[in-house]
């Protein structure tokens, strides 16, 4: 597939040291702009479907998460990874780019950190788009999925060190392996499992995790005062829909969007129902 619109990468000093791979389109200053926070340790590349389609009437950025896939930077893990960390990459991003304010799309765990960026920044994070949230509300009481709880069981053991790291990798590859029966992959289901397919990067992504899991997002969310489109989908079976709508729930200005036939993906799909119902909310 060719894309016709123009996308730049370029290097952020983070909040705290890490150094950012940051995409962007041109920054337009008579367009308004928007800023994606993407799952852990997944690439840039899963956006690019969301920049196709909002390219055309928005200065969009994203980036990667601080370390998981930067192995070119050491890492012993105790850096910091905390929730505060990550907003803090996003407004270094922000000023980066010369962009004083946005809207702001969080996919799964960047919906998290979304949460925790608009809440304390309302002046700079103008309008929240939550997509296919992980808020670990399962840790609070609330519904959970088989994925949520296996990850919930493995990271932690993961997070203890490289050696345990190892082992665990090695356990995965041959399950996956006996699972896949010859099959492959699609690209897409390997760039959103690329902090899975190395030890290192699991080990990171595993110490991220850990900094992850105890933020209160309901909390967060009753402190949003801006307009929430939260986008869920029915089929979703690694985020439990009923925590985007317990989220949306705390949130004043909130309005809720579920693709009945949508899985936890269709953020990463040209032309699916999620995206063009993000699109028409932008437009309204």
């Amino acid at each position: 597939m060719t894309h016709d619109l123009e996308v730049l990468d370029r290097s952020v000093l983070g909040s705290s040291g890490a150094m950012l791979h940051v995409r962007h389109t041109p920054v337009d200053a008579d367009k308004p702009s928007l800023l994606i926070a993407l799952p852990f340790g997944v690439p840039a590349d899963v956006a690019r479907p969301a920049f196709d389609k909002f390219g055309p009437n928005f200065n969009v950025a994203t980036w990667e998460s601080r370390y998981v896939l930067n192995t070119a930077q050491e890492f012993s893990g105790d850096e910091k990874l905390m929730p505060s960390e990550h907003v803090g990459d996003m407004l270094n991003i922000l000023h980066a780019l010369d962009i004083d304010s946005c809207r702001l799309i969080g996919y799964c765990s960047g919906a998290g950190i979304s949460l925790v960026a608009a809440s304390r920044h309302p002046d700079v994070f103008k309008e929240l788009i939550l997509v296919n949230g992980e808020f670990q509300l399962f840790r609070r009481g609330h519904a959970s999925t088989d994925y949520q709880r296996s990850i919930d069981t493995f990271l932690p053991v993961v997070a203890t060190g490289r050696e345990q790291a190892g082992f665990i990798f090695s356990k995965m590859a041959e399950i996956s392996k006996a699972s896949r029966a010859g099959g492959e992959q699609s690209e897409l289901e390997q760039q959103i499992n690329l902090p899975f397919s190395q030890e290192e990067y699991l080990f990171r992504y595993a110490k991220n995790y850990m900094a992850y899991r105890d933020f209160d997002a309901l909390e967060a969310a009753s402190d949003v005062r801006q307009n929430t489109f939260i986008v869920t989908g029915r089929m979703d079976v690694h985020s439990s829909m009923e925590n985007s709508e317990a989220v949306g729930g705390r949130i004043a200005a909130a309005t809720t969007f579920v693709d009945d036939a949508g899985d936890h993906y269709e953020f990463c799909r040209a032309g699916s129902a999620t995206l063009e119902a993000i699109d028409a909310y932008l437009a309204r």
